[in-house]
């Protein structure tokens, strides 16, 4: 089974006021949508997972005269979870409609970038993804970053790392190790975690290692 990961971005025209407050908002750092149901194309029922400022995405929600209803879930200061339930837009509909044809398979997360872009993969039969690249509606760029057989073992980052490479990786985040410039060294990750230099630092390049090969 072929895979294609592809890049959709609007190249004259609104997706839909949702996609422009997750993409096009200073108070969003970064958004995926994890799940969806499509059911219903005129009211699909959609959630995401939000790097950014959830008071201000809530006030965003809120005057979109397209959101039915919408709640947030704060996972902490700075990330939350989002559903949405809301009329879709033309374009949107269309989008729908083309990837989800021909018994298609999106493959969750469908990640959202600064430019407007959401970046994502299906699977088919290779006849189906030719056909589906020539449906993509005007106004609408597309580009294929890869092409594959879909034949990886995949498993979500987090499924990948052990609870202590986690704690490494989130402890090494909050101390800016990870900041250009670092704000913080292997000995202060090392403090944080109340163990020696070589096991702090053994456990962020396994971690390391294991978000590279899940991403890539």
């Amino acid at each position: 089974m072929k895979y294609l990961r592809l890049t959709v971005e609007p190249a004259d025209r609104e997706i839909h006021p949702v996609h422009t407050i997750m993409t096009e908002r200073p108070f969003v750092e970064q958004v995926q949508m994890l799940h969806w149901n499509l059911s219903d194309f005129e009211l699909p029922a959609l959630l995401f997972y939000v790097v950014g400022d959830a008071t201000k995405v809530a006030d965003g929600l809120d005057a979109t005269p397209e959101i039915e209803t919408f709640d947030i879930t704060r996972i902490d200061d700075g990330r939350f979870y989002c559903f949405t339930l809301g009329e879709t837009t033309d374009i949107e509909r269309t989008l729908y409609a083309t990837f989800t044809r021909d018994k298609l398979i999106v493959l969750p997360p469908l990640t959202y970038d600064a430019s407007g872009g959401v970046n994502f993969e299906i699977m088919g039969r290779p006849e189906m993804l030719r056909d589906t690249l020539q449906r993509v509606p005007d106004g609408i760029d597309i580009s294929v970053e890869r092409v594959g057989e879909y034949d990886t073992a995949r498993q979500t980052i987090d499924a990948a790392l052990t609870s202590r490479q986690r704690e490494a990786v989130l402890a090494a985040m909050s101390l800016g190790y990870y900041e250009t410039p670092r704000k913080a060294t292997i000995v202060d990750v090392a403090a944080e975690l109340d163990c020696a230099r070589s096991t702090a630092a053994e456990h962020l390049q396994k971690a390391e290692a294991r978000i590279i090969r899940t991403v890539l």
